[in-house]
């Protein structure tokens, strides 16, 4: 009776407190926005990261040390967007009529994204060391597709999401095998929600270690996700802000470099 009134009680707070798709999503944006905003425009603009010799000059000084340390707080908070997508990645996979369709808007927005994540990144054309998050997400879609497939054979199903990690380690997708065995663990217990909510927060803490866990608190606003769109809600917003707002953040610090020079 007690574990009864207590989900009732959850799923009264979702319905009134919780969190929709869109708004969601806009809160991966946002957070995703200033993790960019530190990386690009502050450590590679402001305090000239694309070279190792000027970084050091610069973060030597007062005014170095500022944007350093609001670099540091943006990078923080930024931890919060990839297990924010992946989960909406998971939900979009549930719900699509169209699994194809689904997976070449994410796999063409990866394709489009990597030459602006590339240059705003690493100012190169092209940098294997690392893919864009696109390519995470379009991985994970492939595996999702292999897991339903074969959800009535464990053996390959398992054996997919071991490919699809070690897939991610070798083509240097963005966060690597944790990722999509996140994006794996949550699809696994979509309708176990503390155990989906578990999972995700301890592989999202294992890739964000280094900045304290805190990729596992983006699992506070999924908990309480209520199932509804939204009305922030735009199936096509993430597909072009994604690729269009690196290509905006490399343009201004070149443009600040050529004002600077």
């Amino acid at each position: 009776m007690g574990a009864h009134s207590a989900q009732k009680a959850l799923d009264m707070l979702r319905k009134r407190a919780g969190f929709s798709g869109g708004l969601l999503k806009t809160i991966a944006l946002l957070s995703m926005t200033l993790d960019h905003f530190a990386v690009i425009i502050i450590r590679n603009g402001k305090l000239y990261g694309y070279s190792p010799e000027y970084y050091q000059m610069a973060i030597a000084t007062p005014a170095g040390q500022r944007w350093l340390a609001l670099y540091r707080v943006f990078r923080l908070l930024g931890r919060l967007a990839f297990p924010i997508f992946a989960f909406l990645l998971v939900e979009g996979f549930i719900h699509t009529g169209d699994f194809w369709k689904y997976f070449r808007r994410v796999f063409l927005m990866a394709l489009l994204s990597e030459l602006p994540y590339d240059l705003a990144f690493f100012n190169a054309i092209y940098h294997f060391e690392r893919q864009n998050t696109g390519f995470t997400l379009a991985c994970g879609l492939l595996m999702l597709y292999g897991m339903k497939r074969f959800r009535k054979k464990p053996l390959y199903k398992w054996l997919g999401v071991a490919l699809s990690c070690a897939m991610a380690e070798l083509l240097r997708f963005d966060y690597g095998a944790v990722a999509i065995l996140s994006i794996a663990l949550m699809y696994n217990f979509r309708k176990e929600k503390a155990l989906q909510t578990f999972s995700g927060a301890l592989c999202s803490a294992v890739n964000s270690y280094e900045s304290f866990c805190l990729g596992a608190a983006a699992f506070l606003p999924i908990f309480l996700y209520n199932g509804e769109r939204g009305r922030f809600h735009s199936r096509w917003l993430f597909y072009i802000y994604y690729p269009l707002h690196l290509i905006v953040m490399y343009l201004m610090i070149y443009a600040g470099s050529m004002i600077t020079s």
